[in-house]
């Protein structure tokens, strides 16, 4: 049980950094127009979402037991939810926070893979648990 709940929050605390990353990185480059700067924090926000995709993948195969495939489960559709939802371009607006133009297709598809490779990660995970549990059942 100690287990699960460490895999639980585990899985919470790389969700969240990998959220939090993006969204950082979002309103470093797109808050009020698409102005991205490769800099030195740019690079901060990639490592930190390189990071955590990196525990998310080590943690959805440690992940077995019900209680943290299930809380895994629901933050990669949050995730995903989230990829979804951000997706379209911005609209082109008037006034105080003008947006002249979008932010490119690139921009928000990797934002989308980046949201959505989580979800990925469990699914290759539980894919290989039930095969070798198919495979350790025929033997």
């Amino acid at each position: 049980m100690t287990r699960a709940l460490l895999l639980s929050l585990s899985w919470l605390v790389a969700a969240m950094g990998l959220y939090v990353a993006v969204v950082i990185l979002e309103f470093y480059w797109n808050f009020f127009d698409w102005q991205p700067e490769l800099d030195l924090r740019a690079w901060f926000f990639f490592v930190g979402m390189f990071c955590a995709l990196v525990a998310t993948r080590f943690l959805a195969w440690a992940a077995r037991d019900g209680l943290s495939q299930g809380v895994s489960l629901v933050l990669c559709l949050a995730l995903l939810v989230l990829a979804v939802y951000a997706f379209p371009p911005e609209p082109i607006t008037h006034g105080l926070f003008a947006r002249e133009q979008p932010s490119p297709l690139w921009y928000r598809a990797g934002r989308f893979v980046v949201l959505a490779l989580p979800g990925a990660f469990w699914a290759l995970a539980l894919r290989r648990a039930l095969l070798s549990r198919k495979d350790s059942s025929n033997h």
